[in-house]
Order: structure tokens, then C-alpha cells, then sequence
């Protein structure tokens, strides 16, 4: 896999003995091998077009001569900076980096999808249980209960109002009141905001049929939605009016 990075450390390169007994010409053409092995298909191998790189090679895309190029990598295969696996020079160091790398990423994997990988080793292939189609539903009834749970937006306020039948103004004065109190009934998030405004409904219904008698702040129900000025933050209408507001 290429990377756009290469891994390198400062401590082990200066203080690897069978680097640093090889000549400045030598290690820095070993820098340059150490880039290609990184833009390599495999990690760690030196390849250019899939198949083992030669001095020729080497030589042009480092711009020295081919005879120079082969004597220095005799040199650092003499002191063992690199190994060969089929003639392919390869790095160690990047090879087992590149290993480990691919064994977190699995490790990862599961620990992610742990859930998901045991249920398909230990489930038979006969099994004849669910069917996925079954399974498949799920998520839209899921899907369901997150948008009775979600606030809605004013229109949506209101255009529910009207289909149950709740007069506007009395929906949008409640719409700002829940707004205000973060949606809340009680102590508790609102979870269905549909049976919400039904239930307020219903309630402002019977409270009309009562006639308008003064309610008593002790008795005011759940349902009961203050004024938009006051909801604002207005002692009075007119100091509404006065801001600007309408």
C-alpha cells in the first residue's frame, strides 16, 4: 500500500553501527532507495513497475553512473543494511512497520465490528431464522421515533395545528413558549412533539367550553403558554409594541 508519508527515525539511523560504516555516498543513495521502497506497491520492497528494480534503474532516477551506483549498493549490502527476497532488495525496518500497521488496523477493525464478526462465524449457513427483510425494517421504525423526537420548526408547528384543528394563534404562542423552555415538559425532554400539541389542544378546548373564568396560577396545566411579550421578556404589550416588535 502507499503511503504519503515514510516513517523515519532520527536515534536508530544515527546509531545503526552497520549504516553508519558505510561511506556519505552510500547512505545517502540509501535515503533515495528508502523513498522508492515507500512509493513501492509493497511496502518495504524496492519495485518499479511491479517487478525487483535494477542498477540501470537506480542509476537514472538518482542521476548517477551505473557502475557508481552498483558499487555503492555492493556496499551497503556488504555492511547489511538490506536484505533480498527474490532478488528484490527490501528494507527490514519498513517491512515490520508495515506489518504491525496492517495488524492494528484488523485489531481496530474488531473492536469496531466486534458484534459483527462473532455472529457471522458462530451463525450455521442452514439456519432459517429472521429474515433480513425483517431485520431491514428496523431502522425506518427507528428512523420514525427520531423525527417525532425532533423540535420542529415553526411551519411544522403550524401546519400540524392545522390538520388537528388548534387555532394559529394559540399554537404559535405555545410553539414560543416550549421554545423557551428548551422543549421541555417538566424535568424531562419532550419525545413526541405531535401528542404534544394534540394534548395542549384538547385541553385549550375544554378550558373554553368552561367559560372564561380567571384560571388560577395553581391549576395552570402543562399546556399553559404565557403571552409572546412576556415570553420575551416584556412586563407589558405596549413595551413590546414600543421595541419595535410587532
Amino acid at each position: 500500500m502507499k503511503l504519503p508519508w515514510l516513517k523515519f527515525y532520527p536515534g536508530d539511523w544515527l546509531s545503526d553501527e552497520a549504516l553508519r560504516s558505510c561511506s556519505v555516498e552510500a547512505r545517502g543513495l540509501w535515503v533515495d532507495i528508502l523513498c522508492l521502497m515507500a512509493k513501492s506497491e509493497t511496502h518495504g520492497h524496492l519495485l518499479i513497475g511491479g517487478k525487483p528494480a535494477r542498477a540501470e534503474q537506480i542509476a537514472r532516477i538518482v542521476g548517477l553512473l551505473p557502475q557508481k551506483t552498483m558499487e555503492l549498493i555492493d556496499e551497503l549490502s556488504s555492511s547489511g543494511v538490506f536484505s533480498l527476497d527474490n532478488e528484490t532488495i527490501i528494507s527490514r525496518r519498513m517491512v515490520k512497520d508495515e506489518r504491525v500497521r496492517k495488524s492494528d488496523a484488523t485489531r481496530k477493525m474488531n473492536q469496531r465490528h466486534g458484534d459483527v464478526l462473532p455472529m457471522s462465524k458462530e451463525c450455521p449457513e442452514n439456519v432459517t431464522g429472521q429474515k433480513l427483510e425483517t431485520r431491514s425494517q428496523k431502522p425506518e421504525a427507528r428512523g420514525q421515533n427520531r423525527e417525532r423526537g425532533l423540535r420542529p420548526t415553526l411551519p411544522q408547528w403550524l401546519a400540524n395545528a392545522k390538520e388537528i384543528g388548534w387555532p394559529e394563534a394559540d399554537a404559535e404562542t405555545a410553539f414560543f413558549y416550549y421554545g423557551s423552555v428548551g422543549w421541555m415538559i417538566g424535568n424531562k425532554p419532550m419525545k413526541n412533539w405531535k401528542l404534544c400539541a394534540r394534548t395542549c389542544q384538547r385541553r385549550n378546548q375544554t378550558t373554553t367550553k368552561k367559560g372564561n373564568q380567571p384560571m388560577n396560577d395553581n391549576h395552570r396545566n402543562s399546556c399553559y403558554s404565557p403571552p409572546t411579550y412576556k415570553v420575551m421578556g416584556f412586563a407589558r404589550r405596549e413595551d413590546w409594541v414600543k421595541a419595535g416588535c410587532p
